[in-house]
């Protein structure tokens, strides 16, 4: 599972993969493993650990280890219980969740009902502004309605809300949260949960977890996790390569053979939720033209960026949700639901005739603004070559990364981005808010495109409610919309590639979401 969670270049991403400094704090090292002790990789530091405000890879994979959500997601993708022992649908619409008794936060205060019902509560409320509101749009009331039990009514019946919740609904205690209302997550007001693992120390530096011995769960396999930012892909590999870090869960696809040649490291790529496209924002003088958007479709050599990008551990995308999703969705009739869709091979002929119908056919100049050390510059510089054989010229402006990162979630200056996004649930209905309703294109919200209108806000919602057949169709004519529309230009799948040294296990799909948790020494 991938937490929008995402890898984002020139400004766009849920789960973004923003690239840090490089710096270990040593791991097992070959031949002298700490058994109880495992050091993690990261191409970029964790910024907040609170998804409301850090809804992105390397956040997201750390709050799973310190707080729990009330449902989770099976290896199968299957909803299955976590916090809640169970619940029930007594009409469609609302759910009655039945919590775990005797759970505590990691600091020994008891986890009460009224923290449950507001971990959900507070993704809907503006003044929190929260980034994992779009998948919380249905959500009507959270009560608690007993000592132990939790009640969700929504505006309408969605199997969606499950999903999602599996996902978003991490507990937090109340009292905490309403304290520090911007900062709850960050090295200066550290997050509590309820989860295998606690926060041991986090400054810019590093992070440090350790074994929660209070997790309602019982033990968790290793004593401490370091986790460690390296953003240099060479300096990443040699790191786990001389031990000095145990594994990644980051393994760049474009320097794939390299990885998979190291001794007692085992390296595994497996299907993943992450797809990679450019995002036109249809509020931008010249990219509201749907003209030049569908030029832009046309004109990029999207084989040639995925080669430059990630090399041969990549699909081809031909719509804006991940592969994982399609499939699950329509099945082995998912290919020809691609094919009935409005398409843009890449035809510079066809790219010069849209550009000569829109209202710039001599084209025009756009700015584009990147982070300074994201690895996909190579990629957007194809893109610009690309464009420029069509009138249309490219201007690259790199930036510190933290404050391209805040810029672009004040959604300032929004132009045109590459992107690649991470999603975490078998369900369309997480992605298509996301990238397309009105929620997400507000301040803290992921849809960069800031393509929505009301109709459409409309019929994703009806989408949400439905099922079978009825859900198919619904999200068909979303997709058509979309494909029709190009706010964004969809370029490839990315497989999720896992490297550890062989000391440790690990046991990480599509769908997992405690991916630390899963971690442990070999033969245990």
């Amino acid at each position: 599972m991938s937490a929008k969670p995402y890898t984002l270049l020139a400004g766009a991403m849920c789960g973004a993969l923003l690239l840090s400094g490089c710096a270990t704090n040593g791991g097992s090292g070959g031949g002298k493993a700490n058994a109880d002790t495992f050091t993690l990789a990261t191409a970029a530091p964790p910024n907040v650990l609170d998804i409301a405000h850090g809804f992105n890879t390397s956040s997201t994979l750390v709050q799973f280890a310190i707080l729990d959500t009330v449902v989770t997601l099976g290896e199968d993708g299957s909803i299955q219980p976590l916090l809640a022992e169970s619940w029930t649908e007594p009409k469609p619409g609302t759910y009655v969740f039945k919590l775990r008794s005797g759970v505590v936060f990691s600091d020994g205060s008891p986890m009460t009902a009224d923290d449950v019902a507001y971990s959900l509560r507070r993704h809907t409320d503006p003044k929190v502004a929260s980034q994992a509101a779009s998948t919380v749009t249905l959500v009507k009331k959270v009560e608690a309605t007993g000592e132990h039990e939790v009640t969700v009514e929504l505006k309408s019946p969605s199997p969606t809300f499950l999903p999602n919740a599996a996902l978003v609904w991490q507990v937090v205690p109340r009292k905490l949260a309403e304290a520090h209302p911007d900062d709850l997550g960050t090295p200066e007001a550290p997050t509590l949960g309820t989860g295998p693992y606690k926060v041991a120390s986090f400054s810019v530096d590093g992070l440090t977890l350790e074994r929660n011995d209070k997790w309602w769960g019982g033990r968790a396999p290793m004593a401490k996790v370091k986790i460690t930012a390296i953003s240099e892909p060479e300096a990443l590999r040699l790191a786990v390569a001389s031990g000095s870090v145990d594994g990644t869960m980051e393994v760049p696809p474009q320097n794939a053979r390299k990885w998979e040649g190291m001794k007692q490291v085992k390296v595994r790529f497996y299907p993943g939720m992450s797809i990679a496209f450019l995002a036109l924002n249809v509020k931008d003088k010249y990219l509201s033209d749907v003209h030049v958007r569908r030029a832009i479709a046309h004109a990029v050599d999207r084989e040639a960026v995925q080669r430059t990008a990630v090399g041969d551990k990549a699909s081809a995308a031909s719509t804006i949700l991940p592969l994982p999703q399609l499939q699950a969705l329509y099945g082995p009739a998912h290919e020809q639901v691609v094919a009935s869709l409005p398409a843009y091979p890449h035809d510079l002929t066809a790219a010069k005739a849209e550009m000569a119908q829109s209202a710039y056919p001599d084209g025009f100049t756009i700015k584009v603004t990147h982070a300074t050390d994201d690895q996909r510059v190579d990629a957007l510089q194809s893109v610009a070559a690309d464009l420029a054989k069509i009138g249309i010229r490219v201007e690259l402006k790199a930036m510190p990364r933290d404050a391209e990162r805040a810029k672009r979630f004040r959604h300032e200056d929004l132009t045109m981005s590459l992107s690649q996004l991470g999603y975490g649930t078998p369900d369309p209905g997480e992605t298509l808010p996301d990238l397309l309703g009105s929620t997400a294109a507000k301040p803290q919200g992921f849809n960069f495109a800031q393509y929505t209108s009301p109709e459409l806000d409309s019929r994703i919602d009806r989408m949400l409610g439905l099922k079978g057949e009825e859900r198919k169709q619904a999200v068909t004519e979303i997709l058509t919309e979309a494909a029709k529309q190009m706010p964004y230009v969809p370029l490839y799948y990315v497989h999720s590639g896992i490297a550890m040294n062989e000391k440790f296990t690990e046991k990480i799909g599509p769908w997992t979401i405690q991916q630390i948790a899963s971690i442990k020494p070999a033969g245990n």
